[in-house]
């Protein structure tokens, strides 16, 4: 039986890094696969470390959030190899619409044992995304986000300060373009999303999915911070059209215009602004996932 050839790629400086990394790899070569273990000093030199040794692997596992995903996506998307993921982020968001296990030996297990998958790929401007890129709340609440809290608090450092953001959050006027459409919104969020899930467990849409060639946007309307705490729970299994207080969109394409220049965080970073053109690539991304996805969600796209 052929010997499955594996670059793994996993920051170190990130919280447990180096442990993970050796555990990682001991688990892989359990399993018998040759890992070749990338290097790096900052998460930005990720892709040239893909570039450089894609060839020489069948597949490319990558261990931590979804912002080292983000970095990662379009060298994996050109390389035409296989992505395997080790979730060892704070929210792990694109591995939970996945069904990927956040347990390390169980997620490299997967990578040897998981179908190989087309996933869509998102892309804001110049940068793509693999879950969702949002404007307005989420930015201000990125933007106080502090790596302390990060580190120590994982997915609640995410929440810490929302109440902050939520009150340093100025609503604003956006005009979306879908297709023929144009849409005028008023608006303290808005997300547009490729995969399912975002910041540590809430959802885009109720019917958002990662393989179905389509992008989901929502606007969040200016409200009390009472009203939208009463409305996390429908947040959080995703918004549809009973749910006031939200605008939904779905399309291939976006056109957003702010009535000024604002930060759109991509997968938890910030990396771009408005104004902003967004596409979808459908199945651009190879990516092992469980049977169990397969199964519970069709394989149309499974290879």
């Amino acid at each position: 039986m052929k010997i499955l050839r594996a670059l793994l790629l996993i920051n170190r400086e990130s919280r447990q890094g180096e442990a993970n990394a050796q555990a990682a790899r001991d688990a892989l070569e359990a399993l018998d696969v040759e890992v070749l273990l990338g290097k790096f000093d900052e998460p930005d030199d990720v892709p040239a470390e893909i570039d450089r040794h894609a060839q020489a692997v069948d597949i490319i596992v990558l261990g931590g959030g979804d912002g080292t995903l983000n970095l990662a996506a379009e060298s994996v998307m050109h390389s035409g190899k296989p992505m395997g993921v080790l979730p060892l982020g704070t929210a792990n968001d694109f591995a939970r619409t996945l069904l990927i296990p956040t347990e390390l030996q169980a997620a490299c297990r997967n990578v040897v044992e998981g179908v190989t998958h087309g996933v869509d790929l998102g892309k804001c401007n110049d940068v793509h995304f693999v879950n969702v890129a949002s404007i307005g709340l989420a930015v201000r609440a990125c933007e106080y986000r502090s790596d302390v809290a990060k580190r120590w608090f994982g997915s609640l450092g995410y929440a810490s300060n929302v109440f902050s953001a939520y009150r340093d959050t100025k609503p604003f006027g956006a005009t979306v373009r879908c297709g023929d459409e144009s849409h005028r919104l008023h608006s303290i969020q808005l997300a547009v999303g490729n995969g399912r899930y975002f910041g540590g467990g809430l959802a885009v849409a109720s019917d958002a999915a990662l393989d179905d060639g389509r992008l989901d946007l929502y606007s969040l309307k200016p409200q009390s911070l009472a009203k939208l705490v009463g409305m996390l729970p429908a947040l959080v299994r995703g918004p549809d059209k009973s749910v006031q207080g939200v605008q939904l969109l779905e399309g291939t394409t976006f056109e957003i215009t702010t009535d000024r220049p604002m930060p759109i965080n991509t997968d938890g970073e910030i990396l771009t602004e408005t104004p902003a053109s967004f596409r979808v690539f459908p199945g651009a991304l190879q990516v092992k996932v469980p049977q169990e996805y397969v199964d519970r969600y069709g394989s149309s796209n499974a290879a």
